[in-house]
C-alpha cells in the first residue's frame, strides 16, 4: 500500500471520530496519525524467525508505553522494539528480557 493511501485511510478514520490511528507495516515500520501529529516509524531491521505474536506484542507494548504516560511517538518506538524482539524467536510466547522492557 502506498504512503498516500495509508494517509488517506487514516484521515478517513479520523473523520469518523477515531482519536489516533496506528498502522503497522511489518518490516517497513509503522505510521501514526491524529489531529496533532503524524509520522513514520522505521523498523530497525532484525533477522526474522517467526512473526507469530508480533502484532499482539506491538499493541501490548504500545499500551504499556501510553500507560507510562510516554508520548505517542515514544510509545510506538517502544512497541516497535518489543515486536522486533518477538520476531527473532520461534512461537507465539517468546521470552522478553527485562532489558527490553525498561
Amino acid at each position: 500500500m502506498s504512503k498516500t493511501k495509508i494517509c488517506s485511510a487514516c484521515r478517513l478514520l479520523l473523520d469518523k471520530g477515531v482519536g489516533t490511528v496506528v498502522v503497522t507495516l511489518g518490516s517497513k515500520g509503522s505510521f501514526y496519525m491524529n489531529y496533532e501529529e503524524s509520522g513514520w516509524v522505521r523498523a530497525l531491521g532484525v533477522d526474522t524467525i517467526d512473526t507469530t505474536g508480533a502484532g499482539d506484542a506491538f499493541n501490548g507494548a504500545l499500551v504499556v508505553g501510553l500507560c507510562r504516560e510516554e508520548s505517542l511517538r515514544s510509545s510506538i518506538d517502544f512497541a516497535t522494539k518489543v515486536a522486533e524482539h518477538v520476531v527473532t524467536q520461534m512461537g507465539a510466547q517468546p521470552l522478553i528480557s527485562d532489558s527490553i522492557l525498561k
